[in-house]
């Protein structure tokens, strides 16, 4: 029997159907592979809170409390556009400003060229995961990357080491803020790290430099040294500072002079190789364009844009170099070979070149912050300059109230459309409404496109015997998240009133203070006195959680870590700790773990071991 073939048609229906079936299969295989890889590097990342992109850069929280993220496309995207942006104030008062290149004798009203500085804002400063320079970019606006989970409000010391001392100086001084770095894949492999460490990729790096004249390298979970201690031979007070593009190149200063083979007192800036661990170059010794220039140490923790080093001293000049950086992590080399050194100067009415009383004095000892093609620094005889970038150009100066050591804190309205800038002075001279030895720290908020002082805020201090002066040297916090309306200063020598019978304040006693107070209009929201030995001069440092909640981290110099709930302060001290040692320097947390050391100092000014903690908060 013959069967008659029957041939089957199908319908463009069925390739439909089969196209879609197909495309459902490859993405649940490809979701499945993605879920696991997610989960695997979460799971890595718990501990420390980190965003799962590796190439996401977050905030501590935005202004609403949501962290944020930021990819080095979108990154890219932002520094190609117009970084113009309009500075309209010009009152300068009395200052005036001049530039050099190198030590040519020609002096210059401005740069012979524009600089090429500028910066869409913060984020397009770095996409490094880490606290990478004093307040972590820019802005000098955060101590802490990523963010943290806080359910018990507790604090447990998870590792210590016993650092040196060289000379007078032990530990860890003032600003002394450790950098943490998780370094970049493709720049693993480079990095003169032990071999475990190579092998690692998730581990966080601790850089801190020291005043025993070294520079010391942890794991921020395990506190294993991750290499060892780089000598560099001289006291190093302030907070070091990593190349932004993820070079392995880092930057720091000598807190004191030193005798060179001449017998010339000279300080120095040197960059550290971080492949071979050895100092590729030394910038600075004594510089005869300083009015300043007995005096030349660094304490300013630097920035690097478009390759070039700001780096302010304090003998009154403003360093601008460019680096050349050449890295090969193919190779695993990196070297700089600086071309010319363009320096920026100021002078103006009573300054001097000595801390003389009733005199302003030149130097700076903040470190500079930077918004677009505008520079901002607080100098030692109490003001705030904004420099041109593009042109080195002074644009206009505030009169802060007295010395400023106190970093600048910026902090963008975009509902105003406009800059903050904050800051807070130290005291250092008599006030003729108060007794013997009481003066005035001020806080100020300034709108930075004008120059006009939004309000200011006097608190009464010690004014010192001279070598050692009270008020604000601790950098503000501006708030963020459930605590947006806070400016946080924490102030040493701070005026503590006593009361007699009649009510009237009859004296004042020294003592610590932390004080928030609204950013809107300056009133004071809380208030948290201490005695005196638990002043203080580290910064306070605000961890966030996930919702936006803010934490306070302050560190006194009786040796106390005390936890806060930020938004409602001295009401909720949540947990403390004593470290045994008094604290000058600021510091720093990545996710839940943060790092500070102790100066060799206890309380009363005997001898203890310096040491460098971290800490959890849980």
């Amino acid at each position: 029997m013959n069967r008659r073939k029957t041939r089957r048609t199908f319908q463009p229906r069925f390739f439909l159907f089969l196209a879609l079936s197909v495309a459902l299969v490859v993405g649940i295989v490809l979701l499945s592979s993605a879920a696991v890889d997610y989960f695997e590097e979460r799971k890595k990342q718990s501990e420390l809170n980190l965003p799962v992109s590796a190439s996401a850069s977050p905030e501590a929280g935005s202004q609403d409390g949501t962290p944020g993220q930021t990819s080095a496309v979108a990154r890219k995207q932002r520094l190609s556009m117009d970084a113009k942006y309009p500075v309209t104030g010009s009152e300068k008062d009395g200052l005036e400003s001049a530039v050099r290149v190198n030590n040519e004798d020609k002096i210059r009203d401005a740069a012979p060229r524009e600089m090429g500085l500028a910066l869409i804002n913060k984020d397009a400063y770095t996409d490094m995961t880490g606290v990478i320079t004093f307040g972590s970019g820019p802005y000098r606006d955060s101590f802490a990357f990523g963010t943290a989970t806080v359910t018990l409000k507790s604090m447990q010391i998870t590792w210590q080491a016993i650092v040196g001392k060289l000379g007078e100086y032990a530990g860890t001084s003032w600003t002394g803020q450790p950098l943490l770095v998780k370094w970049k894949p493709e720049v693993l492999p480079t990095l003169g790290v032990s071999d475990v460490y190579k092998n690692t990729e998730d581990f966080i790096e601790v850089i801190y430099p020291s005043a025993d004249g070294n520079i010391y390298f942890f794991d921020l979970l395990s506190g294993g040294q991750t290499r060892q201690p780089i000598p560099v031979g001289i006291s190093l007070f302030g907070t070091a500072s990593l190349d932004p593009e993820g070079r392995p190149m880092l930057y720091v200063g000598a807190g004191l002079m030193k005798k060179n083979a001449r017998g010339t007192e000279v300080s120095y800036y040197y960059a550290i190789n971080l492949i071979s661990n050895k100092v590729e170059y030394e910038f600075g010794g004594r510089d005869y364009f300083a009015y300043r220039n007995k005096w030349n140490a660094f304490d300013s923790s630097p920035l690097i844009i478009n390759d070039t080093l700001i780096q302010p001293s304090e003998g009154g000049v403003i360093y601008f170099v460019t680096l050349r950086t050449k890295y090969d992590p193919e190779k695993g080399t990196i070297s700089i070979t600086p071309g010319d050194r363009v320096k920026y100067r100021y002078t103006g009415t009573n300054y001097n070149a000595n801390d003389n009383a009733g005199k302003r004095w030149y130097g700076f000892e903040s470190s500079p912050a930077v918004f677009r093609n505008y520079l901002f620094i607080n100098d030692n005889g109490g003001h705030l300059q904004c420099i041109d970038t593009d042109t080195l150009k002074l644009l206009y100066a505030v009169d802060l109230g007295g010395d400023t050591d106190a970093s600048p804190v910026l902090e963008e309205d975009g509902a105003a459309g406009t800059l903050y800038v904050y800051t807070a002075s130290q005291t250092n001279v008599q006030a003729s409404d108060l007794p013997a030895g009481w003066g005035y720290a001020t806080m100020k908020k300034i709108n930075a496109l004008t120059g006009q002082v939004v309000w200011s805020k006097d608190r009464i201090s010690y004014v010192g015997n001279g070598s050692y002066k009270s008020g604000c040297r601790a950098t503000p916090h501006v708030g963020r998240g459930n605590i947006s309306n806070l400016l946080i200063c924490a102030f040493s020598g701070a005026g503590i009133p006593v009361v007699d019978e009649s009510g009237a304040v009859s004296s004042y006693t020294y003592g610590g203070r932390l004080v928030a107070f609204d950013k809107a209009d300056g009133t004071v929201v809380w208030s948290i006195e201490t005695d005196g030995s638990a002043d203080y001069v580290s910064s306070p440092l605000v961890v966030y959680t996930d919702r936006g909640d803010g934490y306070l981290i302050a560190c006194d110099r009786s040796g106390k870590v005390n936890l806060y709930d930020a938004a409602t302060g001295g009401m909720a001290l949540c947990s403390s700790l004593d470290l045994g040692g008094r604290i000058d320097s600021t510091p720093a947390a990545f996710g839940n773990y943060f790092v500070v050391g102790t100066t060799g100092k206890g309380a009363d000014g005997t001898e203890t071991s310096p040491k460098i903690y971290c800490i959890k908060v849980e």
